[in-house]
């Protein structure tokens, strides 16, 4: 039993050496966490997509907001993600209280799923991170479901693939539960939006589940 647990220590270790060599802590970051909450978000670069039911915080073009999104999506940087979360939120208030007053009622906020491979072997799902960050900010104004949009099929990483191929990667690998989203307005978050592939796969998924409205929240773009 010991041995196992040694094994395991090692595996651990060698993993997360693996990942700071990979995806290396820059000093920026620390940086931009000494400013206050609001005067680092005037500085980052607002994104340019404004649409009815898609939402971005940033531009992902800008170097800082690349660092701040790797920090989130690789490392699990919890400064950085309790920063953007206190940010989504803040923008999730005013888009959602509109919502909630010429529909009736506010989005079921939910994540972008992963499989459960995937979670496994990376040992967290961002946006599920997030989305619990959210929840503690607003607590019992806001319902997040992490079990009703789910991944049921295994696929490519989507980083080294065409649009088309993203497209034929993503096809048919979500499914929601139809208790949970028909008739309501679902908003899925999701980190950076690109090609919007999965985005779109994940609304076909809720459409067909009876999903009332579906909005797509993004860190950026």
């Amino acid at each position: 039993m010991k041995f196992t647990i040694r094994i395991l220590e090692i595996w651990e270790f060698a993993i997360k050496t693996i990942k700071d060599f990979l995806v290396p802590e820059n000093k920026k970051i620390e940086g931009i966490l000494k400013m206050e909450a609001h005067t680092m978000r005037l500085l980052l670069p607002k994104s340019p997509i404004n649409s009815k039911n898609i939402f971005v915080l940033f531009d992902y073009r800008n170097k800082i907001v690349r660092l701040l999104v790797k920090a989130i999506k690789y490392k699990n940087n919890e400064n950085i993600r309790k920063r953007i979360a206190q940010y989504l939120y803040e923008d999730m208030v005013d888009i959602f209280s509109d919502i909630a007053l010429f529909e009736g009622s506010a989005p079921i906020l939910m994540p972008m799923p992963m499989s459960k491979k995937e979670k496994t072997k990376k040992g967290f799902n961002q946006c599920e991170e997030l989305a619990r960050e959210i929840k503690k900010i607003a607590g019992e104004n806001l319902e997040v479901r992490f079990d009703a949009l789910k991944k049921v099929r295994e696929t490519e990483r989507q980083t080294n693939l065409d649009k088309k191929a993203r497209e034929k990667n993503v096809k048919k690998c979500m499914e929601a539960d139809q208790s949970v989203v028909k008739g309501k307005i679902v908003a899925v978050l999701d980190d950076v939006y690109t090609t919007g592939s999965t985005m779109f796969e994940s609304r076909r998924a809720l459409k067909l589940a009876g999903a009332k409205r579906i909005i797509n929240l993004f860190i950026a773009h």
